[in-house]
Parts: structure tokens; C-alpha cells; sequence
């Protein structure tokens, strides 16, 4: 004869572990589908400027808008066209469709575009004034994650002219 020495608390584990009742059908898709929508955290976006080489590289000339962000420096972040809106992340150029149910903006650019992993919205603060050839306006620019959260803020120079 086999006997099964377990202390006390063993055998209060093992007895506990039996008792427990096994997850019906409804919880289990409940805890599958909790988990599925969990959202990672948002990943704050450091936009870098787009270069001549970058536009010529990617073949980006073309009429539209361009958002510089205050206290960046000169170079643009945004490149609001009216085929396609560009932005840069990680040294890679990101093309995004335009929205073409948002609003229109001078040079036939848009308020919004939209891509894989990005959305980007454009707004014009004040009014629009007309210099030469070149519209320009102060502007508001957030970049929104996959989830629809922002990842990127800033307020801005708008240019609109050949690029």
C-alpha cells in the first residue's frame, strides 16, 4: 500500500485547486476579448523636419502647405498636398491619403490626412493672408496614433505656395 504524505497546507492547495469551478463559455470570449482590446500607450511622437533631399528623394515637389512648428527651427514637419500629406518619423518619410471630405485649404491642400499608423489635422487659427504667391496663416497641427489618440501637438507658421 502507496501512502501520500502531503503536509497541511498541501493538501489545502490541492483540495482548493479542485474546487475551483472552470470558467464558462461567456467569461472565457469576455477575458479573450478584454484582452484584445487593450490599447498600448501612447507613444509621443518627436516629428523631425523634411529636407530638400527628403523631398527630392521621395519626389515630393508639388503646390501645398507647409507647418512649421514654433520653436522648431525652419524646417517643416508637415507637407499638406492635395494628393498626399508627408510627414517624417524615425528618418522615415510617412505618405498619408488626404481626407477629401475635411476641409479644403489654400493650394489645394486639406485639414486632414490619414495613413496606416498616423492621422494627421490641420487647422487654420485666424485668418489667411495672401503675400505674393504665398498664402500664409497660423496653424495648430496634432498627429493622432492608430487608436485616435494624440501623439503629437503644436502650433505653427503655415506657408502655402510651390514646394
Amino acid at each position: 500500500m502507496i501512502r501520500l504524505m502531503l503536509p497541511v497546507t498541501g493538501l489545502s492547495v490541492l483540495l482548493a485547486a479542485c474546487s475551483e469551478k472552470e470558467p464558462t463559455d461567456a467569461e472565457a470570449i469576455a477575458a479573450v476579448n478584454a484582452a484584445q482590446d487593450m490599447k498600448p500607450p501612447v507613444k509621443p511622437l518627436d516629428l523631425q523636419p523634411i529636407l530638400y533631399p527628403d523631398i527630392t528623394q521621395n519626389k515630393l515637389h508639388g503646390v501645398g502647405c507647409a507647418f512649421v512648428a514654433d520653436g522648431g527651427g525652419l524646417g517643416a514637419v508637415l507637407l499638406a498636398q492635395d494628393k498626399r500629406g508627408v510627414i517624417k518619423v524615425a528618418e522615415k518619410v510617412e505618405v498619408l491619403a488626404p481626407d477629401a471630405g475635411s476641409a479644403k485649404l489654400p493650394k489645394g491642400s486639406w485639414s486632414r490626412y490619414t495613413g496606416k499608423a498616423y492621422a494627421v489635422t490641420l487647422a487654420v487659427i485666424g485668418e489667411v493672408k495672401a503675400v505674393g504667391a504665398t498664402d500664409q496663416f497660423k496653424g495648430k497641427m496634432i498627429v493622432t496614433d492608430a487608436f485616435e489618440r494624440p501623439a503629437y501637438e503644436a502650433t505653427g507658421d503655415v506657408q502655402c505656395k510651390a514646394i
